[in-house]
């Protein structure tokens, strides 16, 4: 996997200067720097939208967002590429596999207390909730696992479920962890994908309404994590998208232009 965890926790440890930023700024900064790696990665002239998005930093704040916050998003952005790069190679990958995973997630993290499963939450979310999460002294570790939507869309998970024995939807599949993970509870938001599906098109609509609303995904984390220790996952991201006219939210995206291709990625995160 490309020590993913290890570019994971380097995002964070980069973003350390930010964490008391105010968690809609944080995440604004957060989704710039990907962004930008992203744009250079396929080598695409930023876009109008960015320096806005980035004028919305704090002065202060931008020359991280612009280097070392964006070397380290450069850096991760790359290895999910590489992992995500064969699009045949996806569809066989024991990434992909949903009893794969929960047995990977069996011994790596063995019981949790609570299982979280947000749904099309995307690696801006859950970078920038894992760097403020620091700044409340809970404990953080984005998992080396990953589940590989190679479509993006939740039926790909939810298709799974059958054969395990648990009907199609994406809250049983939250109940299905919390019961192999031998948690006490669970739930399922969906506070991202309405999101996504109602103001998902231009990527400034979008972050103007994710910045309102990313303080209540934090609160369903943080909440359950003052009483015991959390997994947090997903059943994919989203991709942002870049074309003659601007930048773009959506998922299950396979065309040109693809600056993230995170619809494909869903991650794995314990806060305690």
């Amino acid at each position: 996997m490309d020590n993913l965890s290890k570019k994971f926790e380097g995002m964070i440890v980069e973003a350390k200067s930010l964490e008391n930023l105010p968690l809609e700024i944080l995440y604004s900064t957060v989704s710039y720097s990907l962004i930008k790696a992203g744009l250079s990665i396929i080598k695409v002239k930023e876009p109008g939208e960015l320096k806005r998005i980035e004028m919305g930093i704090p002065q202060p704040y931008r020359s991280v967002a612009r280097t070392k916050l964006y070397l380290s998003a450069l850096d991760l952005v790359k290895s999910l590429n590489s992992i995500l790069e064969d699009k045949r190679r996806a569809v066989i990958l024991e990434e992909a596999n949903l009893q794969y995973i929960i047995d990977s997630l069996k011994i790596k993290v063995g019981k949790v207390d609570e299982v979280l499963v947000l749904d099309c939450t995307s690696v801006p979310e859950f970078m920038a909730i894992a760097i403020k999460l620091g700044s409340r002294k809970r404990s953080v570790n984005v998992l080396e696992e990953i589940f590989v939507n190679p479509v993006g869309v939740t039926r790909f998970l939810t298709g799974q479920l059958k054969a395990l024995g648990v009907e199609e939807r994406l809250a049983n599949y939250a109940k299905l962890l919390k019961e192999r993970l031998g948690a006490s509870s669970y739930d399922k938001s969906s506070t991202v994908d309405l999101i996504v599906h109602k103001h998902g098109f231009a990527l400034e609509e979008f972050l103007r309404v994710m910045s309102t609303r990313i303080l209540k995904v934090f609160d369903k984390i943080e909440r359950p994590a003052r009483l015991g220790s959390v997994l947090v996952t997903s059943d994919h991201g989203y991709d942002v998208i870049a074309d003659e006219h601007g930048l773009y939210i959506t998922h299950g995206y396979y065309g040109e232009g693809n600056v993230l291709s995170f619809s494909r990625v869903a991650l794995f995160m314990v806060v305690g």
